[in-house]
């Protein structure tokens, strides 16, 4: 089996959180089929680029940018 790699990852995040909907990290980790703490720790680099906005429940939700970036992978 083929290790995936980061970008890999984060572009399965970003097609899980497509719907426009709010998903919690245990949501997005059966999803994107990788481990709560890997999928919190990119969810938090794709929130430093205002991809992700992130709730204080811990809920994650796709923003416009997020959407055109990946449009753009």
């Amino acid at each position: 089996m083929v290790k995936r790699t980061a970008k890999q990852v984060r572009k399965d995040i970003l097609k899980a959180l497509s719907d426009g909907k709010e998903h919690s990290y245990g949501n997005l980790e059966r999803k994107v089929n990788t481990n709560w703490q890997t999928v919190r720790n990119h969810c938090d680099e794709l929130r430093l680029f205002k991809a992700v906005t992130i709730s204080r429940e811990n809920r994650v939700k796709i923003t416009k940018f997020g959407l055109e970036l990946l449009g753009r992978l």
